[in-house]
This record gives structure tokens, sequence and C-alpha cells, in this order.
């Protein structure tokens, strides 16, 4: 039986990952918009980077610390303060889930390792890669808190590799959203000038890796839920879990037709105003949008959360 701080918990793992992930993936193919040198012009410097992937960092650290205690007290039936020692190593060891957390949480030390050296080496060049390829494998590894490692024989595997590039693609939506949320504060003001123009690139470069990402969750969503379910349609509308993927799905709809509103309408406003040099509303529209979808999928975030600890079929 799980509880509020469980499905805490999820969603808070979820979200501080897929920002771990997705926030140096999107410096890495947008470098217009998170310039990772130390030059005073960039839209978000590389000290305010690195300062917010350290503190994801540490906060994902424990919460997976808070999370193998709680599972492994759990199954032993006891409560956090009487787990025996023998019982957390049964379950770290011996469990696919325990492995799965002490991976994620090897990761992330890794990564507070690699941060930690970066800020005391301010003059080297922020490693971009490094961070963003621990960051989606400790990322991955939430494939095991769901029914993605449930599966068995090819279709199991074929599941877990669908839900591994589901976690990936979501982060790196997600990530760039905040990304883009976090530019629209510090430089969506239509006086800010050459700040302004280099957001419109950030969101100009966003569109192709946007649509792969879109792309990749749709047909990874497809085959993670159909190996679920027997490829029927019939729990969607008969089982609280079904139910709850409805929603997720009209919220990724949503999702779909505020990007669409972006990269055919506002962005291009955006582009015009810039140019010609006529102030209008565009900017302000795109942070208003930006933040409705940064909140649409703050509550799939929730959805999944509950999703991964409801039976399919129940």
């Amino acid at each position: 039986m799980f509880s509020l701080l469980d499905y805490g918990l999820r969603l808070a793992q979820y979200l501080d990952l897929m920002l771990l992930f997705g926030l140096p993936l999107f410096a890495w193919y947008s470098p217009a918009a998170l310039t990772v040198s130390g030059d005073r012009r960039s839209l978000l410097p590389k000290r305010a980077l690195s300062l917010g992937l350290l503190i994801c960092a540490v906060l994902g650290l424990a919460l997976v610390s808070i999370e193998i205690a709680r599972n492994a007290a759990g199954i032993m039936g006891v409560a956090v303060s009487d787990l025996a020692r023998d019982d957390l190593a049964w379950y770290l060891f011996d469990t696919a889930a325990g492995r799965a957390g002490l991976t994620r949480a090897f990761l992330l030390v890794l990564l507070l390792a690699v941060l930690g050296w970066q800020s005391q080496r301010a003059e080297r060049p922020f490693p971009i890669r490094r961070v963003t390829l621990l960051a989606g494998v400790a990322l991955v590894s939430l494939a095991w808190n769901g029914h993605a490692a449930s599966g068995e024989g090819v279709s199991g595997t074929v599941r877990l590799v669908a839900g591994m590039a589901h976690l990936l693609a979501a982060g790196g939506w997600i990530g760039a959203i905040f990304a883009l949320l976090i530019l629209f504060v510090r430089h969506g003001k239509p006086a800010a000038g050459e700040g302004l123009h280099m957001l419109w690139r950030a969101l100009h470069t966003f569109s192709r890796p946007g649509t792969v990402f879109v792309g990749v969750l749709v047909v990874t969503g497809i085959l993670h839920y159909g190996d679920l379910v027997g490829w029927s349609i019939a729990p969607l509308f008969h089982s609280r879990h079904g139910n709850l993927m409805l929603l997720k799905l009209a919220l990724f709809a949503a999702m779909l037709g505020l990007a669409a509103l972006h990269r055919w309408w506002l962005v291009p406003r955006l582009e015009r105003d810039i140019h010609t040099g006529v102030p209008s509303h565009s900017a302000q529209h795109l942070r208003l949008s930006v933040t409705i979808e940064a909140t649409i999928a703050l509550l799939i975030l929730v959805s999944v959360a509950v999703l991964g600890t409801l039976s399919p079929h129940g």
C-alpha cells in the first residue's frame, strides 16, 4: 500500500532526475541558450548551471537514499528505524529495484564529484557531455520503479528498452521546457535586446530535438503500454490505471498543442518582431505558454508517479 509520501518521493525523483538530465542536454544542443563559458552575455552562465545541477544531484542522492530505506523496510514489514543491516544488504544486492537504486546512488555520487571538481576550476570548459551521460544513465534506472522492468523474455526486454527511451525523451523535453522558462524569466522582456534574440535562437534550435522527443515518446509509449496490457484497449476504460492513463494522454495532447502553437505561430512572430524592431506581446505570450506547458508537464509526472504503482488490469 502506497502513501502520499511514497507518491511524493516518486514524483520528486522523476522531476529531479529529468531536470538533471534535460538541462545539460539542452545546453549541449543549444549552446546559444545555456552558454557554458564564462561569458556574461550568456543567457544562463556556467556558474548558475553548475550550481543548479549540483543542487539537483544532492537532492537526488537524498531521495534515492530515502526510497531505498523505505522500500527495504516495507518489504520486511518493519519501520525504517528497525531495518536490519542484513535485510538492507539483501534488498540492495538481491532485488532488481535495489540494484537499480544502488546504481542510481553511485552515479549521483560521481556526478557530485564531477560538478564539485568543476566548481573549483571555473576557468575550465564545463563537462557538459560527461554530466549529461551520467545523468541519463541515472534517469533510465527509474525504469525499475514501475512496470517497464516487470516483463519477461523478448517482449519484456522490448518493454524495458522502450521504458528507458521513454524516460530519456521525457527528460529531454521536460528539461528543455524548464530551461526555456528560466530563460524567459531572465531575458523575456521586450526591451531585452540581444538577450531576446538569443532567446529566439534557443527556441528555434529546440524545434528539431523537440520533434524527436515527441516521436520517441509516442512510439515507446505505444510499445510499452501495448506489451503491458496485451495489446488491448479495454483496460483503458475498465481500470483505474487505464483511466489515469487516459488523463495522462489528454495532458500529453495538450502539450503537443502548445508545442505546435510555439513552432508555427508564436516563435515566428517573435522572430518577426526582432527583425522589424516593432514591439509586441509575442515574448509575453510565449512566456505564458511555456509556463502552462511546464504546469502540464508537472501534472503528467504526478500521473506517472501514481501509474507505476497501479495494476494495469485492476
